[in-house]
């Protein structure tokens, strides 16, 4: 979602550069490369994370390099210590996952069902004319082209002029692989059909090119009335077929402005250029920039409470301890690390409620804290579950592997495990369950037990979260 909101913002921001600054220059070919170029760095930017002290808030990290550790340390039987866990439900996330997943879905069905009719198209019988392919039909579609195959009516091939004018306006088209754009634009639509500036960079890159192949065709010596008007004529047939770029296509009152417009000065062209380039770059600077001054926000669920005591031996209760480790570590908070506690006191949180509340907070981290138990009293130590199958797993799993490392002090590290855990399911953001020692053995009992040492592990909690927040810096 993040991710989703900074390329609307940044491409939005784009686009009004360049309709503010560059749509009514007749600097055509620097207009295209600034299109294109403004498309794909605004898609890219999110992921390059510069540092600033002062800037935009940053996507959640997210590592793609592949690991050598296999991702679950251990395969264990998990004992839990939780509530009995409703049935997995759809949420909203997943709702638009499945809406993100249609319509690629249909708009890469699109996408392949034209680029088929254009294949089946251009093996149809063709005649040569200098590079070009032409491949004459008897249908009213315009005249257009897909690389250097270009599709006629034969009737227009009857008007001298006008067949003219239009192939040497398609040889442009062909010349400069605009169909390579017109490519490249639409399976950028295929992913990102939710953005609707995608959608306006396609309809002005069409457009600059149609101003392209005009200016390239009256500059081969075509008279620019007459082809004025062979412009206007051709305005009254149907549309060109999908993936190419047409004669007649595109607003052809912008058109005829464009062709007969008299070319700025070099000094005022130099300078809307340079400012252009400016405000992108300061766009694209801004959109990959990360902020070392927010703290790193982090929901703290202490598990259990009110009437569910969750795991109880020698009258120490789990509910207890993890809400008492808790409140140590949310006193600890500070402008580096803010915790926010899901509770602060003995009361009974449903799994559901729990789940809203982070949700409402959108932490970088939801940290559940547990103790253990087992029918092995021999079996102690600390570990971690988390969810391999989320977005962004990998980076879960790194945090996971801090926190345990940091509580070495105290207990004997069991390993970061999978755990299909609804309370992991149902959040979005890197979700941990920490289980911190077990109650049925002697020696954790003993720690978990003690005041002091519930102090110790919530100031090696905070210290593993002030070492999560370095990294992301």
């Amino acid at each position: 979602m993040d991710y989703a909101w900074y390329t609307i913002l940044s491409l939005g921001c784009s686009f009004l550069v360049y309709v503010i600054v560059l749509k009514h220059l007749k600097t055509f070919q620097f207009n295209r490369f600034f299109l294109l170029g403004s498309v794909l760095l605004c898609l890219v930017a999110p992921f390059l994370e510069l540092t600033s002290v002062q800037a935009i808030p940053s996507l959640t990290e997210i590592s793609f390099e592949p690991r050598e550790t296999p991702l679950i340390s251990e395969v264990v039987d998990v004992e839990h210590t939780m509530e009995i866990l409703p049935l997995y439900t759809t949420g909203f996330v997943d709702v638009l996952w499945y809406v993100y997943g249609i319509g690629v879905l249909c708009f890469g069905c699109r996408f392949i069902k034209n680029l088929s009719g254009m294949l089946h198209q251009i093996i149809q019988p063709h005649r040569r004319m200098g590079n070009l392919k032409l491949i004459e039909a008897k249908d009213h579609k315009n005249t257009s082209s897909f690389f250097n195959y270009v599709f006629v009516n034969s009737k227009d091939l009857e008007d001298v002029f006008y067949a003219k004018s239009a192939l040497k306006h398609e040889q442009i088209h062909a010349n400069e692989l605009h169909s390579v754009d017109i490519l490249g634009i639409e399976l950028i639509l295929c992913v990102f059909w939710f953005n609707p500036f995608v959608w306006l960079y396609k309809k002005v890159i069409v457009q600059n090119h149609e101003f392209i192949a005009d200016k390239g065709t009256i500059a081969s010596g075509i008279d620019i009335e007459a082809y004025s008007n062979a412009i206007i004529n051709s305005g009254q047939m149907e549309h060109r077929v999908p993936l190419t770029s047409g004669f007649n296509f595109i607003q052809i009152k912008q058109r005829l402005i464009m062709l007969h417009q008299l070319k700025s000065s070099v000094l005022q062209r130099t300078l809307k250029l340079t400012i252009a380039l400016g405000l992108l770059g300061s766009i694209v600077v801004l959109s990959s920039f990360k902020t070392s001054n927010d703290p790193f926000v982090v929901v703290v669920d202490a598990g259990h409470g009110g009437h569910d005591l969750g795991n109880s031996t020698a009258h120490k209760e789990e509910k207890d301890i993890v809400l008492h480790i808790s409140n140590v570590l949310a006193s600890l908070s500070n402008n580096q690390v803010q915790i926010i506690r899901s509770r602060d006191h003995d009361e009974f949180v449903s799994l559901k409620s729990r789940v809203e509340f982070v949700t409402s907070k959108a932490p970088d981290l939801f940290l559940s804290l547990h103790a253990n138990a087992s029918t092995n009293s021999s079996a102690r130590g600390v570990e971690a579950f988390y969810d391999s199958s989320e977005i962004g797993s990998e980076t879960t799993l790194n945090y996971a592997e801090i926190l345990l490392e940091h509580q070495q002090s105290q207990f004997r590290n069991r390993g970061v495990k999978q755990g299909n855990l609804y309370i992991l399911r149902q959040t979005s953001m890197p979700s941990i369950l920490l289980e911190l020692g077990f109650l049925t053995n002697a020696k954790d009992r003993e720690i978990l037990g003690d005041v002091s040492q519930q102090q110790a592990i919530a100031q090696s909690l905070f210290d593993a979260l002030l070492a999560i927040r370095a990294i992301q810096d």
